[in-house]
Parts: C-alpha cells; structure tokens; sequence
C-alpha cells in the first residue's frame, strides 16, 4: 500500500474482498485537498475501500488528482454519475474509472 493511503472502516472498508480493477480517478483536485477531504465528499454517496490523493514531495501540495476503490463497481458508477462536472473547493472535478495498472 501506498504511504499516506487511508483504509475507512468508518464507510465500509474490508479488504479482503476489494477489487483492484475498480479505481476511479478524481482530478482537478485543489493543492490543499488531502485524504480525508476526499473522503467526506464520497462517504455520503456509497462505501469506500481506499483513499489516495497524489502529493507533490517537494511542495507539499496535491498534485491535483486522487484514487478511489470501492467494494463494489457499482459504488463507482454512482460516484462517476453524481460527482463529475461538480463544482468543488472552487474547481469543477472530472471523475471516471482509472486506467489499469498494467503489469511489468
């Protein structure tokens, strides 16, 4: 895992039954956005397993994108369908499934 990646049980997470293939990519994040602020703006629409927003070592700063798993690909279907185009920390977000990790 990831440093800085937050497992939540408080929405749902078991790991033991995640599906690697159900990423969705969060972009057009704000420079101050972390783990937890992405969290909160998911939690109310479906359970997630793992929170992951890019940072910048050098700045500090979100790199402007983030990583989300779910239990289930149709908890991110609904994230996709309510949160792209919506309007947050004063950006528009563009949500949709991450392109696979391919395999070295």
């Amino acid at each position: 895992m990831r440093a800085g990646t937050i497992r939540t049980p408080a929405c749902g997470a078991d790991m033991r039954h995640r599906n690697d293939e159900d990423f969705v990519r969060v972009n057009n994040l704000s420079g101050d956005t972390r783990e937890p602020d992405l969290l909160e703006l998911l939690c109310p629409f479906v359970n997630v397993s793992r929170v992951y927003v890019a940072i910048d070592q050098k700045t500090g700063m979100s790199r402007g994108f983030g990583f989300v798993n779910f239990m289930r690909r149709e908890d991110g279907e609904r994230v996709i369908a309510k949160l792209n185009g919506y309007g947050y920390d004063n950006l528009i977000l563009s949500v949709e499934w991450a392109a696979p990790m391919l395999s070295q």
